[in-house]
């Protein structure tokens, strides 16, 4: 994982002073490469022993090390396609297909490793103590929404799609105490996902997010909160390319240990839903 990707995935953990060093690693990269560990403590104004400390809490090595990983960084990203448009007048196919590839690997390469065990687990147990799933998000974030949906319907589990928030707020409202929200929001800070996360806190309903890393106010309103990687995006995107595909690797990866946990009854309902798919297909075949 990158330098970047380990301190936002242990953000939640740091001290003050750790935090300090960590900001200042994220916004000076380069000075840092070039840094001791006094430079850079003085440039942070913390102590060399807090760099330490957040060098092993960030589970490298040695400062060292940690400059080596960091220059590394810098040199992909001064490669990465995505420091560029999302395409430029007459761009050649393989150069689309290389800068879409290169940036998807390493949206989803750095989804995955960051992904928190504890946090998965505890959304699964809400998961299997919930009646009603109730799925909402807007714009892009519908897209995962409607998978969301689509897939633990599919193993028979109630769960119902949203993005428009008029049609959303009654069904809150009126949820029990076993019912859950799940909101899906890439920057976790859109006015109509935090009209619908307090509602929900409101009316007592168990909420669930997911949202990319770092600090944003619907992570911190949820009961659970499961990220991505801060996906690269450039400014003037034509599309929500890398934060869709953090979003539905994670998604994936959430159902599947879902279903591994719930097996028996979660692979009784698969089969039935494929069967009756299969006739239905039959039906308008004649076959």
């Amino acid at each position: 994982m990158s330098v970047k990707g380990r301190i936002l995935n242990s953000q939640a953990e740091l001290s003050e002073a750790e935090s300090k060093i960590a900001q200042y690693i994220l916004e000076h990269p380069q000075k840092v490469i070039k840094m001791t560990v006094t430079q850079l403590a003085q440039a942070a104004d913390s102590s060399p022993a807090t760099v330490i400390r957040l060098t092993k809490r960030l589970d490298i090595g040695s400062f060292t090390t940690l400059k080596i990983l960091l220059s590394s960084d810098l040199t992909k990203n001064q490669a990465d396609p995505q420091n560029q448009a999302d395409i430029t007048k007459d761009e050649t196919l393989n150069s689309i297909k290389g800068k879409l590839l290169t940036s998807a690997l390493q949206s989803i390469r750095e989804t995955t490793d960051q992904i928190n065990e504890a946090e998965v687990a505890n959304l699964i147990r809400s998961l299997n103590h919930s009646q009603r799933l109730f799925v909402y998000g807007i714009g892009a974030s519908y897209l995962v929404v409607e998978n969301i949906c689509q897939k633990w319907n599919r193993i028979g589990f109630a769960t119902v799609a949203d993005n428009d928030l008029n049609a959303l707020l009654p069904k809150i409202a009126n949820a029990g105490k076993r019912d859950m929200l799940w909101i899906i929001s890439n920057s976790g800070e859109s006015p109509e996902i935090l009209m619908a996360a307090h509602v929900a806190k409101e009316a007592g309903v168990k909420l669930a997010s997911l949202t990319r890393f770092g600090q944003n106010s619907l992570a911190k309103l949820s009961d659970i909160a499961v990220h991505t990687s801060q996906p690269k995006e450039s400014s003037n995107r034509i599309a929500a390319t890398n934060s869709l595909l953090a979003q539905f690797m994670l998604v994936d990866i959430i159902f599947y240990y879902y279903v591994s946990k719930t097996f028996d009854k979660s692979a009784k309902s698969l089969n039935s839903s494929h069967k009756i798919v299969e006739e239905y297909k039959k039906t308008l075949t004649g076959k």
